[in-house]
């Protein structure tokens, strides 16, 4: 997976956020192994040739999110887990789900369904 190393400095000394992204990142790798990260401002992204999910750092400093993920769906998700629900322009159908990721055992099942969702909607939809 390409972008690996800019990721690393991504999290600076956070070691507990590194770990748990590093669970993420392998799960992704498993489900889409051609799967690209980059990092753009204050966001790391997995794409292929389109995005289908993101890492942002929380921004206040001593919250207990480790990290934000956020991934999107043409589909409405109910889940007590999503935190904001985002429409990705007005009329459309699309959503961005953000999800705060507290502990390395979050990406579970619920967290790993909703990302291979995302990734088989990008393909659907972006290729």
């Amino acid at each position: 997976m390409s972008g690996e190393d800019k990721a690393m400095g991504f999290f600076g000394s956070n070691l507990d956020s590194l770990r748990a992204f590093e669970q993420l990142k392998k799960y992704i790798n498993d489900i889409c192994p051609n799967a690209v990260i980059s990092v753009q401002g204050s966001l790391l992204a997995f794409r292929t040739s389109a995005g289908f999910a993101y890492v942002s750092l929380p921004v206040q400093g001593g919250s207990p999110v480790l990290f934000n993920l956020a991934v999107t769906n043409r589909k409405k998700i109910n889940s007590e887990r999503i935190e904001k629900v985002v429409q990705t322009a007005p009329g459309s159908k699309s959503y961005v789900y953000h999800i705060g990721i507290r502990s390395i055992d979050d990406i579970d099942g619920e967290i790993k369904s909703l990302i291979r969702q995302s990734y088989e909607y990008s393909k659907l939809h972006y290729a």
